[in-house]
């Protein structure tokens, strides 16, 4: 098993769970907040493949509304986990992405910066 490291951000929303949920599980989304990683996105077939600054990428998005869990699945089975939290009057959305152990630490370090820049641009998109 491949050693990682791993960084968990989060984000409050203030809307309404619906609408959050509905945004955020559509794949066609990403682009337009995930600004640092998710380059493009398209459908070829029944395939969803994600460009990055890695190269494109096939993906599974794998949703659950009742749980809030919205993941993002690359090859291998490695799963980008996300959630949707109601807590009180408020929503929680949290991402946690990981990378190879080995990685750089100032390039781990500009991956946490990139995943706050998108989390506030989600932010200012959902609340508009």
């Amino acid at each position: 098993m491949t050693k990682m490291k791993h960084s968990t951000h989060s984000v409050t929303l203030n809307v309404p769970y619906d609408k959050a949920f509905a945004y955020l599980s559509d794949w066609r989304n990403q682009p337009q907040w995930a600004i640092n990683f998710v380059k493009g996105i398209r459908r070829e077939g029944e395939q969803i493949v994600m460009t990055t600054p890695f190269g494109d990428v096939p993906v599974q998005w794998r949703t659950n509304r009742d749980l809030g869990t919205i993941d993002i699945v690359f090859p291998g089975e490695s799963v980008l986990p996300t959630r949707l939290t109601a807590i009180g009057d408020s929503l929680v959305y949290t991402f946690t992405f990981s990378v190879p152990a080995d990685q750089p630490d100032e390039e781990f370090q500009a991956g946490q910066r990139g995943m706050e820049e998108e989390l506030h641009t989600l932010k200012r998109i959902l609340e508009g």
